[in-house]
């Protein structure tokens, strides 16, 4: 017989598996994909901030040390020559590139000097941000959209960094300076925040990614082979369940109803011979057969409500499950029974159920197929394992026969219960020393689940 190893039974397909890395890659692959543009925007967001920053400063110079020191009465008034040294001064600025444009405001809302000479004079309709700086030096600064009035002259440029600064001039009164500056400067911040930033966070995410991977290869690998062992688990609950349906089908079939029809028809022959005319002696035999069926029938539920609701199992209620499963199957059997249980033995639940479950099974094989007319129940704990051998003096040929006939599927499943426990099953058949069932249990089984050990199942010793 070959017992499938844990591994073989439990194994996850490689094609879930597969799916299951895929879809991690592929959000991990989106996560990074997120997060770079994520981590563009916000460089993005610091260069404009940083450019807004230095334009403000920029223009508050350029204010407060140039242009408004230039601004006189005659300039006000519009005086020939007035506006020379300043035209002269600014058109130097504007050549090296770090000014675009220039206007310098009175609180009227008149311009009083642009670069370009249309303007100047035009009143126009002031933002309330320009309008508040009259009389500070504060400046205020954004990225404009040239689409004001008074951005007639730099409507066909590309955009531009509008800074407006408040000062004061040559006669003390208070003016604004509106200055227009390249924003090739806040471009280059932010490449400089991306060449620094990006690629040493882009880095981070994949040496993670290299990290996580496996992790998330094993993750994924425990997941699908607990879903595999679970699938197992249930699949042999529901062939236990099945096969202990067939065993009380059988023993229904075959024993109580058998019996009880007998016992039927064995009635009205009794009642013939309770006549005047009977055999009174012949219908108490009948009677007495009848009464002995019946006790064995009442035996036989017994045994079966034994089955369905066992025995309770905790504290020290063990040896005494097994003494009463000795008498109750080995009894109506008419085997002679030994039960060996260390005193005071305690068990935890999960363990004194599966252990009384070895042994139910191997009294039950022993009473069906071994012709024996000794039993041995044997338990024994060291070392922190609980092991449960029982034993018979039947004979070998009909052991081996009961396992090529009928497979044993109840040992089948019991073996495969303990493996999952992580104990081990044996079963040897050694002629005229007859056949030992053993079962080794660690007393604990939070450790089920785990990889099996080897075990012998059946092992066939040679007849002499």
């Amino acid at each position: 017989m070959r017992v499938r190893r844990r591994s073989e039974r439990s194994a996850p397909s490689s094609g879930v598996l597969r799916r299951a890395l895929v879809r991690f890659t592929a959000s991990a692959v989106l996560a990074v994909v997120v997060l770079s543009l994520t981590t563009l925007l916000v460089a993005d967001q610091i260069a404009r901030q940083r450019a807004l920053e230095d334009g403000r400063q920029q223009a508050a110079n350029l204010a407060n040390r140039l242009a408004a020191p230039m601004v006189t009465e005659s300039l006000r008034d519009g005086e020939p020559g007035a506006a020379d040294l300043l035209d002269t001064v600014m058109d130097n600025r504007m050549r090296d590139g770090s000014v675009q444009r220039v206007k310098i405001w009175d609180e009227d809302g008149r311009i009083l000097w642009t670069d370009s000479g249309d303007l100047v004079g035009r009143v126009f309709e002031m933002e309330p941000q320009l309008a508040a700086l009259f009389g500070t030096h504060e400046a205020w600064a954004e990225v404009s959209d040239l689409d004001r009035a008074e951005n007639v002259t730099e409507q066909d440029a590309d955009e531009m960094l509008e800074v407006y600064a408040g000062a004061t001039d040559a006669d003390g009164r208070p003016v604004v300076v509106e200055s227009y500056l390249t924003t090739e400067d806040m471009h280059q911040h932010a490449r400089e925040i991306e060449r620094s930033f990006v690629p040493l966070m882009l880095g981070t995410l994949l040496v993670f990614l290299l990290v996580v991977l496996p992790l998330a290869y094993s993750l994924a690998l425990r997941v699908e082979r607990a879903q595999a062992e679970r699938t197992v688990l249930v699949q042999r609950a529901l062939e236990a369940a099945d096969l202990e349906r067939r065993r009380i089908a059988h023993d229904l079939h075959d024993g109580v109803i058998q019996d009880l029809s007998g016992v039927g028809y064995l009635l009205p022959t009794v009642r013939k011979e309770l006549r005047a005319d009977g055999d009174l002696v012949r219908a108490g035999e009948m009677l007495d057969r009848a009464g002995t069926v019946l006790r064995g029938d009442v035996a036989s539920l017994r045994t079966m409500m034994t089955d369905l609701y066992p025995p309770d199992l905790e504290d020290e209620g063990f040896g005494d499950a097994l003494r009463e499963l000795a008498a109750i199957d080995g009894g109506a059997a008419g085997l002679a029974v030994e039960v060996s249980v260390p005193p005071g033995l305690a068990l935890p639940p999960e363990t004194a159920r599966l252990a009384y479950r070895a042994a139910r099974e191997g009294v039950r094989n022993v009473v069906k197929h071994a012709h024996a007319t000794r039993l041995w129940i044997e338990v024994t704990l060291a070392a922190a394992t609980l092991e449960v051998r029982v034993r018979d003096d039947g004979t070998a040929a009909a052991g081996r026969t009961a396992t090529a006939d009928e497979g044993h599927l109840g040992l089948r499943l019991l073996a495969d219960a303990v493996a999952d426990a992580g104990g081990r099953l044996d079963l040897e058949i050694g002629g005229r020393s007859g056949t030992v069932l053993c079962v080794r249990l660690p007393l604990s089984l939070a450790g089920a689940g785990r990889p099996a050990p080897a075990r012998a199942f059946p092992k066939v010793a040679p007849t002499p």
